[in-house]
């Protein structure tokens, strides 16, 4: 059906804007030389947008066939699709292709799907009404982690209940219901809610919440923080380095195998505080998860620069790390070179290694 969608918005490129790219780059992860070339067609319409790009890699000069190794991983070639309509009152709308972190109710925090180098291809669909909302997404269609959706109905304004779920295919499923309150004035925005958690197999818990949004100057101020109590991992599992937390490595146990021997019993509190601009954004946050520590996670961008955009994001915890910079330069119209630096992970069959990376790109493009 996907396949039949993208054709067809194709054949009426005709009355879209269409960019190409093409771009080669050159570092090294870890301790192996890295090279690539990679391309790219953007084509926009009215209420879509398409990316498509495909990219090869050079491991040591050895070219890395398991990004190519099956017919179902020409999926990945869908960077970004991007569509929306209305239906009455009720908005529409569906992206396919690298998505943003999940937030889903208080059981899903900033999840990334990315912490390699691999293209992963996920889609999440968005229904917003005058009164009930509902989203449901999944990470990865090749490799999927985190399969979830949430509702929120307002049942009797200013009053509404919620529920959510994320599940980890074949490991963990978790199930958050509650209520909450909202606060709006002309120009903030604010809820205070409760919900109660069961993460089948493992426990549950309780969350005590409360987030906010003001308006002040042309910047957009926001703060979240939450206070969760419980067994098995507090309802809080997917976080931004749910990926290698999952994992048993370096001598631990994976996340869920942790949480069943009760090493994750407790209580727990997050917090974060973001702007947001015209000339770009920064959220800084922070999580104390009983048996894993603090948790650290920074992100920014300066996306609408002229000549130079920059964008960083990072995840700290007492064992595991991961985040990205990239600083880009346009030199001219149509000429780009850009510097990523990155800490990730390598999925290898016998160990899951971090590793550094640096890569330099230049690139050429229509747009």
């Amino acid at each position: 059906m996907r396949t039949l969608i993208i054709v067809g918005l194709l054949a009426s490129a005709a009355h879209a804007d269409v960019g190409v790219g093409a771009s080669i780059g050159a570092g090294a992860q870890g301790a192996s030389a890295y090279s690539a070339v990679d391309l790219r067609l953007d084509v926009t319409w009215t209420h879509a947008r398409l990316g498509l790009g495909a990219r090869g890699v050079w491991d040591d000069a050895a070219f890395r066939t398991s990004d190519w190794n099956g017919p179902e991983r020409a999926i990945t070639i869908i960077r970004a699709f991007e569509a929306s309509g209305h239906v009455g009152d009720t908005t529409l709308a569906i992206a396919a292709g690298a998505l943003a972190p999940a937030q889903i109710g208080r059981i899903a925090d900033g999840y990334r799907v990315t912490l390699d180098d691999r293209w992963r291809t996920g889609v999440r669909a968005v229904a917003r009404g005058t009164d009930l909302d509902a989203s449901v997404e999944l990470d990865d269609v090749l490799d999927p982690a985190l399969v979830g959706g949430n509702v929120r109905w307002q049942m009797a304004p200013p009053w509404g209940m919620h529920a959510a779920v994320a599940i980890d295919p074949g490991s963990v499923g978790v199930i958050e219901a509650g209520a909450h309150r909202l606060y709006e004035t002309d120009r903030a925005r604010g809820e205070l809610g409760a919900s109660v958690t069961a993460e089948l197999m493992l426990g549950a818990g309780v969350v005590a919440y409360g987030n906010g949004a003001i308006e002040r100057g042309g910047v957009t101020w926001t703060a979240r923080a939450d206070l969760r109590a419980g067994t098995g991992a507090g309802g809080s599992l997917f976080g931004p380095l749910y990926r290698i937390e999952r994992l048993a490595h370096a001598g631990r146990m994976g996340l869920v195998d942790r949480a069943k021997a009760g090493e994750l019993d407790g209580a727990g509190a997050g917090a974060s505080i973001g702007a947001t601009a015209p000339t770009g954004w920064l959220e800084l946050g922070a999580r104390w998860r009983p048996g894993l520590g603090g948790l650290l996670v920074a992100s920014g961008g300066a996306p609408m620069g002229r000549r130079v955009q920059a964008g960083i994001w990072a995840a700290a915890g007492v064992h595991d790390a991961a985040g990205a910079a990239e600083l880009r330069v346009a030199w001219a119209t149509r000429l780009f070179s850009a510097l990523q630096v990155a800490r990730l992970y390598r999925f290898e069959p016998m160990e899951d290694l971090p590793v550094w990376s640096v890569t330099a790109w230049f690139g050429a493009t229509t747009e």
